[in-house]
């Protein structure tokens, strides 16, 4: 079957704005593509290609397992990615670097992957001195690959800077496998809603879309087709300016209006559909809001499998 060639992706990610010395976050959902000759690992090295010795590419490898155990080991070597065959393929390159965080973990390849990486453990991934902290600090890229803003984590990290008052930092008591084998005790810390159950609280739901569509409005996001997948891509920064503006405000921006929870804001680029029902790794369901060109192209995945 062919499918997209590499040449093909690299086109597409120019139109996006993607330059040599980038570091550039990404989320995505491969399916959306279509047939990638060479599957994942074509997409992740035609990136890496054109980041270049300079560039540094970031992926969300977030571990939702350890939620369900009664006594977790977060091991950063053996941990699978929940996000999806393109950060696991990442995770898994040779240089790849591996942050350590209960849930919110990051894969580094590339110039600044140790910075980036090299978190304290302690320390909550959205802390300005984390994870978050150093990719703004490094005017990080983020794009969204056949996904919309509602995957986009950089706008929780935009609640923490704001400080919305529906979501607070928790301490987490758990244990940590490391390079060399030796399990640890590890103290960490989590942002969550206050709510029980993890959902967000109240009768509101999350909205990240609206301050997604403010951007394009804007003008300061680039958007793209790469085969059948919406691709955008905005600069982390300014997803703080506006956030820290619009929350100054209304802290609810982040969110859908009081009493509709699904009620989330339509993007104008991409068809945006809801995935089938998916189970995390805590055996929660959920579904992904997936970004194309043509709906009807989309290829499922197979109810036997």
């Amino acid at each position: 079957m062919s499918g997209l060639s590499s040449s093909e992706i690299e086109n597409g990610l120019r139109k996006l704005g993607v330059q040599a010395g980038d570091t550039t976050l990404v989320h995505s959902a491969m399916r959306t593509m279509g047939h990638v000759e060479g599957g994942a690992k074509t997409f992740v090295d035609t990136l890496l290609g054109m980041l270049g010795p300079s560039g540094t590419l970031v992926v969300p490898t977030f571990t939702f397992a350890h939620e369900a155990e009664d006594n977790p080991v977060v091991d950063p070597a053996a941990d699978h990615s929940e996000m999806g065959i393109i950060t696991e393929t990442a995770r898994l390159y040779p240089d790849a670097l591996r942050s350590t965080a209960f849930r919110h973990s990051f894969a580094a390849i590339g110039k600044w992957s140790g910075v980036v990486a090299g978190n304290d453990a302690a320390l909550s991934p959205f802390d300005l001195r984390s994870s978050f902290g150093v990719m703004a600090a490094l005017n990080t890229k983020v794009i969204m690959l056949g996904v919309t803003y509602e995957s986009s984590t950089s706008h929780h990290f935009a609640e923490f800077v704001c400080e919305v008052p529906y979501r607070q930092m928790i301490s987490l008591n758990a244990k940590v496998r490391q390079a060399s084998g030796k399990v640890v005790e590890q103290s960490m810390m989590d942002y969550q809603p206050k709510s029980e159950g993890g959902s967000y609280y109240g009768t509101r739901g999350p909205d990240f879309n609206r301050l997604g569509q403010m951007l394009e409005d804007q003008g300061v996001v680039n958007t793209a087709f790469i085969g059948n997948a919406a691709v955008r891509q905005f600069a982390m920064r300014d997803l703080l300016d506006l956030a820290r503006l619009e929350a100054a405000q209304d802290y609810n921006v982040f969110r859908s209006p009081d009493g509709e929870p699904d009620n989330t804001t339509a993007l104008k680029f991409g068809c945006s559909i809801d995935s089938p029902e998916l189970i995390d790794g805590a055996g929660r369901a959920h579904a992904v809001e997936w970004c194309v060109k043509d709906v009807d192209k989309l290829i499922l995945p197979r109810a036997d499998v």
